[in-house]
Formats: C-alpha cells, sequence, structure tokens
C-alpha cells in the first residue's frame, strides 16, 4: 500500500512515524509546502522502515499540484489547515485516492464536505471527515456506548487536560489556528427538535465536570466542535437522543487571552495595513505562538477526552463515559511527542491498518462514528492507545420504602 500525509508538523510526524511500523506500507510519501520538517523526518523513518520513504513539495491551495503528488496512492491523511480540506478532496477524486481528515473549518464545512458523498462513490474510494482524537476518537466511543443501549437521552463530547507547562506565555497543545478559530466561534449543539443549532456566545455553559483520576473536576466550556454537528443525526435520533454537545476543560488565563485576542479583532484573517506593510492579525498572534510541537517535554500531566453517553438498558438508566487517557511525560519519553498530538495521530493509523486489511470498505463521505466500533478499538489499544468505559448503572423506577 502506498500512504501518503500532507502536512508534516507535530500530527502528520507522529501518524508516518506509526504507518511505518506496518508490513503491508510499500511507500510513505511526506508532503509539505516547506520540506526542511519532512526531509528530517525521512531520514529517521528511513532506518526504521522497509518501505520506501519520500518527500514532496506541495502546495495545499493548488489542486494541480496535489494531484501530481497522489499521483498512485491509495490513502492520503491530510494533516494540514482544515482551511485546504476542499482541495485535497477534489484532487483525490481526480486521482481514486482515499482521503481521511482530522478537523473542518466549520460545522457548516463539515456539511458541505459530507455532500460530497456521491462524488467519492461514484470514484470507488473513502473518505473520513474528522479522525484525529477528538474529533475522531471521541465520535468513534460515543458510538460504543451507544450500541451498548436501548435509549439514549444525550451523548456528551467532553475534552480535559491537567498539565502545567515549561512555557512562559500564551500556547496552545494543538494548532494554534483551530484553537483560536474554534474557541471564538459560537459553539454548536445538536438538539431533536431543532437539529444544528448555536449559541450566541463563546465560552458558554460552563461546568464542572469529574474527568477519571488523576484528573478529577475541571471548568468545561460549550467550544464549536465537529461532533455535535453529527453525532445526532447518525446514531443519536435511531435511538431516542434529545441532546448532543462537545465540551472543552480550558484554564482562565487561556479563556481571558483568548477573549482579549477576539475582543482586539486579532483573529481576523483579513490584512490591514501597519506602517505600510500588510499583515494578517492572526497571523501574527500565531507567529508568537510555539508550535505544538516545540512543547514536547514541556508539558507535565494528562490529557483525557471521552464521551458521556446517558440512556437506558433493559428499563435500567444507565451512563457509560467511554474515554482515552494518556500522560504527557510517558508518551514524550517512549515517542518523542506530547501527548495531545500523539492522541490525534493514531486514530488515522488505525483506520489505515483497517483499509490495508480490507475491514474498512465503505465508499463515500463518512463521519468517524459511522466506523464499527469494535475492530477499531481493538486495534487503536494494539498500537498502543490506552481507552476504558466507566459505567454507572441504576433503576429506572425505585420502590418506595414503607
Amino acid at each position: 500500500m502506498k500512504v501518503a500525509v500532507l502536512g508534516v508538523g507535530g500530527v502528520g510526524q507522529v501518524f508516518a512515524s506509526e504507518i511505518v511500523k506496518a508490513d503491508y506500507l510499500d511507500q510513505l510519501l511526506l508532503g509539505d509546502i516547506v520540506t526542511e520538517g519532512a526531509e528530517k523526518l525521512a531520514g529517521k523513518l528511513r532506518h526504521q522502515a522497509k518501505a520506501e520513504i519520500i518527500v514532496k513539495k506541495v502546495d495545499a491551495g493548488k489542486v494541480e499540484e496535489i494531484e501530481k503528488v497522489l499521483k498512485g496512492i491509495d490513502v492520503v491523511l491530510h494533516a494540514g489547515l482544515p482551511a485546504f480540506n476542499f482541495n485535497v478532496m477534489e484532487a483525490c477524486i481526480n486521482t481514486a485516492t482515499n482521503y481521511i481528515d482530522m478537523a473542518c473549518a466549520s460545522p457548516a464545512g463539515l456539511k458541505e464536505q459530507l455532500q460530497w458523498n456521491d462524488k467519492f462513490k461514484a470514484a470507488g474510494i473513502l473518505s473520513i471527515m474528522g479522525l484525529g482524537c477528538d474529533p475522531g476518537f471521541s465520535n468513534i466511543a460515543a458510538r460504543y456506548a451507544v450500541d451498548q443501549l436501548d435509549h439514549v437521552d444525550e451523548i456528551l463530547i467532553r475534552d480535559g487536560d491537567n498539565s502545567e507547562i515549561d512555557y512562559n506565555g500564551f500556547c496552545s497543545l494543538f494548532s494554534p489556528q483551530t484553537a483560536i478559530e474554534e474557541c471564538l466561534a459560537k459553539p454548536n449543539y445538536w438538539t431533536a427538535d431543532k437539529g444544528l443549532s448555536f449559541l450566541p456566545e463563546p465560552f458558554a455553559n460552563r461546568e464542572k465536570f469529574e474527568f477519571p483520576e488523576p484528573i478529577g473536576l475541571l471548568d468545561c466550556y460549550n467550544v464549536e466542535h465537529e461532533e455535535a454537528t453529527t453525532l445526532g443525526d447518525t446514531i443519536g435520533k435511531t435511538k431516542g437522543c434529545q441532546y448532543v454537545d462537545f465540551k472543552y476543560a480550558l484554564d482562565p488565563d487561556f479563556v481571558n487571552t483568548v477573549k482579549a485576542i477576539g475582543y482586539l479583532g486579532l483573529n481576523s484573517d483579513k490584512d490591514i495595513n501597519v506602517k505600510g506593510t500588510k499583515v494578517s492579525p492572526k497571523d501574527v498572534v500565531v507567529a508568537k505562538m510555539p508550535k505544538p510541537t516545540e512543547l514536547a517535554g514541556k508539558i507535565h500531566g494528562y490529557s483525557c477526552i471521552g464521551a458521556a453517553v446517558k440512556g437506558t438498558k433493559d428499563d435500567k438508566k444507565k451512563e457509560f463515559f467511554v474515554y482515552t487517557m494518556a500522560n504527557h511525560d510517558e508518551i514524550y519519553e517512549k515517542t518523542g511527542h506530547q501527548a495531545t498530538v500523539w492522541q490525534t495521530g493514531l486514530p488515522p493509523a488505525v483506520a489505515v491498518d483497517l483499509l490495508a486489511q480490507g475491514k474498512l470498505n465503505d465508499k463515500g463521505c463518512i463521519p468517524p462514528e459511522l466506523i464499527d466500533p469494535v475492530p477499531f478499538l481493538t486495534r487503536l489499544k494494539e498500537r498502543g492507545m490506552y481507552w476504558d468505559v466507566i459505567e454507572k448503572t441504576s433503576p429506572v423506577t425505585q420502590m418506595a420504602t414503607v
């Protein structure tokens, strides 16, 4: 099998480092607009793999360039900015290359990507939208829990991290561009009667959510995210689900800094004139933030992502929390990566495993929750990504005491 990754940042590096372990791999192509990091990674991987490792310069803003590098490629992971998803998808249709990405530009963008379903079916290929950790693992965890229940009341995706970071300044554990964009957007949620809906202001509905130890209680906020865009319609409503949302545990300093960025208009992509030079305010902010790869070894604590699904089974109330947890120091010691990018890079590698094994035969465009969760989660654990289930039960009705 020939595999490509476009965008060789932190997550792209994790994915590439995992894929080279596979016996089915014949060729791995590393593509980026700046190839210095890709060349450095390729030098390391060539000592670990029998497969051919090649590096190509490619501008994801140009469909024709993407097509040139994807000719003959069986599957590509787009690990670049979501703004380029459609360019890579178009190239994949023209080259009959299966497609995976890990995030969308917005809920509307995700819905538009899913509308390419017929195009991908006609090309005889698969497109998976949002297959990282969250979205991605979180969707599949929700599907696993939903499958255990007769009736579902709500699906709640929760992301928490209790880490301290050896960095004196504003930073994000994943793509700074994506972090700023999704945190300042109007948070989305889903209800059975209204479908996809939006809250009027960012950082809404703060609540304390209890993550598994050693994390514990963290303040969580509604944030724009992919899961609430699809889970209600794909796996929720058939079992009576009434509500879906995503909440992110955020430090007060992070929240206040992002709010200030929004108040000052520094989240804008539109160029402004500064002393005769045109600059994008958001580009300036991002340029002053460290890349997620630069934080490896500087993060100390635990990262947890999971799906809390509430409903009933055999006339008993049940609540499942299906989650993955990782220690940043342990992951860094084992892999050289920080846990957040590592957790994001493994799920797409598992999808490629299943494609190679003939266990993922879908065609068209699908969100991750439409993947069979059992073989996926089994393979994920085989690749070293821990996950577990917390289950709570109680009777629907209790006998009155006399």
